[in-house]
């Protein structure tokens, strides 16, 4: 990929480390993503995270990202605390899960779109910014490296295909178990850990 204008603009931003963006949407999860960060916070999977229904998600989501269980379907995100704020988001507006923290949080504002094939295609302004779903304070600055962004950027693309696939694994093998059931098949129940 060239950087173009698009991607300077789109990597020019600066974090203004207000929250916003760890307190309003759910950041969705893959399983590599729940993995790092049981590694790192030593907690158990199900601590971490929350399988959410329809209702509380944007419905013209991906539709590969669904897990199908005995009470319907879900998708896998991040738990919030009682205020909305992300488990990780500190008083201070930090993220303690830092060194852990999920790739959509790495590459957050950028959307990495992939085709059909789902291959890399492009980056765009994630659609909670432009849309102006969350009041971000984002600041113009120099722009990042092309050169130090696209390594998560694949990564990014590496692991939500790899989620795909395992779903897709789950939801055409498995019969809907619960919660429990779909942890253990991740490798991710508290007696495997």
């Amino acid at each position: 990929m060239r950087k173009t204008k698009k991607i300077t603009k789109l990597l020019s931003g600066k974090c203004g480390q207000c929250g916003s963006c760890c307190c309003d949407p759910i950041i969705e999860l893959t399983h590599h993503d729940l993995k790092r960060l049981v590694n790192h916070t030593k907690m158990p999977a199900e601590s971490l995270m929350k399988l959410y229904d329809s209702s509380e998600l944007n419905p013209d989501g991906e539709d590969n990202d669904w897990i199908y269980l005995s009470y319907g379907r879900r998708k896998l995100g991040l738990r919030k605390k009682r205020n909305g704020e992300c488990i990780f988001l500190s008083d201070r507006k930090q993220c303690s899960a830092y060194e852990a923290r999920p790739l959509s949080c790495r590459i957050f504002p950028i959307d990495v779109i992939l085709d059909e094939d789902y291959k890399f295609l492009d980056l765009e302004l994630s659609e909670i910014i432009t849309n102006k779903h969350i009041k971000c304070r984002r600041s113009s600055g120099l722009p990042a490296s092309l050169k130090k962004f696209l390594p998560f950027a694949h990564q990014a693309q590496a692991e939500t295909v790899s989620f795909w696939d395992t779903l897709n694994q789950w939801n055409t093998q498995s019969s809907g178990g619960k919660k429990n059931d779909f942890l253990k098949f991740l490798g991710l129940s508290d007696d495997q850990q």
